[in-house]
């Protein structure tokens, strides 16, 4: 069978929502592009689509192979344009992979200016705290915190990211401002853990020319940063983040720094993709906007319709 052909067929087919659609669309029978789809899922062995009279949706199995075929499709409709000499516009699905913080604070804020320079990119941007293999998850590019572990993966440096201590105006009312590190020892901390490994991340503080080892363990603890610093926006105690990530909490007065000289060591931000895949114009064109739009030091880009639009309206804790 032509696999190719029957791959763009199930997609027109998801993307319309009807047979008869995708029929109409293509000018052939709808007998005839259920017949097509039947045989891609007889030469697959799995059902890709489940239907009944009123209702046509993708299985588990169809939509992961539908997401493949998409970028599938793409790559060989951008060779052929390469090799028949027309322009490469960055074009077709694109799947990216963010640090749930990242993905909210940094990315999500400024892709309305990434559609308006490459409309004809399709992204689906997931925000995950997980490491995910690419390759087997179809992640054409992932933004990815910390010690990269897989050597087969090419990254490109975004930015150094630093986390610092916050606490709302309210907590530090009734705990006191605190002059030392030490002073750590009693507060209520918000501390947060890697869902993969299950360790906590270590309150290991650094100054110009010193460093201090927090002796006993947040008592609160969480597998997501945002939760922490939603605690700590109630009155909840001290928490760790990124700059970016409480910025407009700290513009609106709802956080304030705890001991500025003092912070955590700074966490390189890559974005990674395989060595494998053939670099295309869309993921190319991610990369170097992604670069372009994070700053080097870990500062939230200097946006102000954004910095705007990204602190809810909430009460000082």
């Amino acid at each position: 069978m032509d696999k190719f052909g029957a791959m763009r067929i199930l997609c027109r087919v998801v993307d319309l929502g009807s047979f008869s659609q995708a029929a109409n669309s293509l000018g052939v029978p709808s007998t005839r592009i259920s017949q097509l789809v039947s045989d891609l899922e007889s030469e697959l062995g799995v059902r890709l689509l489940q239907r009944s009279t009123r209702v046509m949706k993708l299985t588990v199995d169809g939509a992961a192979y539908v997401e493949r075929c998409r970028q599938i499709l793409d790559d060989v409709d951008e060779l052929e344009a390469s090799m028949s000499g027309a322009v490469n516009v960055p074009k077709g699905y694109l799947r990216v992979d963010a640090q749930t913080s990242i993905c909210r604070w940094i990315i999500a804020p400024r892709l309305a200016e990434f559609r308006r320079r490459y409309p004809m990119i399709q992204l689906h941007l997931g925000g995950y705290d997980r490491t995910r293999h690419l390759l087997e998850n179809g992640i054409d590019c992932a933004i990815r915190g910390g010690h990269l572990s897989d050597s087969s993966l090419i990254a490109r440096h975004l930015m150094n990211v630093s986390f610092q201590l916050y606490a709302s105006p309210r907590y530090l009312e009734r705990f006191g401002v605190l002059d030392s590190p030490g002073g750590l020892e009693q507060a209520d901390l918000l501390g947060w853990f890697n869902s993969e490994s299950n360790a906590a991340k270590p309150w290991c503080l650094h100054s110009e020319d010193a460093e201090y080892d927090l002796k006993k363990s947040p008592r609160l603890v969480f597998d997501d940063p945002e939760s922490a610093v939603s605690a700590a926006l109630v009155g909840g105690g001290i928490t760790l983040a990124p700059r970016f990530a409480v910025d407009g909490y700290i513009s609106q007065g709802q956080l304030v720094p705890v001991l500025p000289a003092w912070h955590f060591k700074a966490q390189p931000v890559h974005i990674v993709y395989p060595t494998s895949r053939h670099l295309s114009a869309r993921v190319r064109a991610f990369v170097d906007w992604a670069v372009e739009v994070m700053c080097p030091d870990g500062a939230f880009p200097r946006s102000p319709q954004a910095r705007a639009q990204l602190a809810p309206d909430r009460r000082p804790g």
